[in-house]
């Protein structure tokens, strides 16, 4: 539950089309996918809402619109990669803290 004196983040668009798509990748639950990118499950129970409401029927691509629909997709994975990789940082961050603050008690 967020504290009322903290602001509420802001997430830009690819950020939200992103998570997203690792939901969807993933098949895990909205709660079990929220948890491991840091975002409130409710945030990420509407932003999958909107995209499946806004999902047509594909129509068939050709060159240059697959490109750039392969390019998009791309640059979603590398942000989905760079959230990932901040978790593993911050978490390494923490147990380096608790493996060290243990070895000196």
């Amino acid at each position: 539950m967020p504290n009322k004196n903290e602001p509420r983040r802001q997430y830009d668009e690819s950020f939200k089309r992103a998570a997203v798509e690792y939901l969807q990748k993933t098949g895990s639950t909205v709660e079990d996918a929220a948890a491991e990118l840091g975002i409130p499950s409710a945030e990420l129970r509407n932003w999958n809402k909107k995209v499946v409401a806004q999902q047509r029927p594909a129509k068939s691509m050709t060159g240059m619109a697959r490109l750039k629909a392969e390019n998009e997709a791309l640059r979603n994975e590398v942000l989905h990669l760079q959230v990932q990789w901040d978790i593993l940082k911050t978490t390494l961050g923490v147990l380096s803290t608790t493996v060290g603050t243990n070895e000196l008690a």
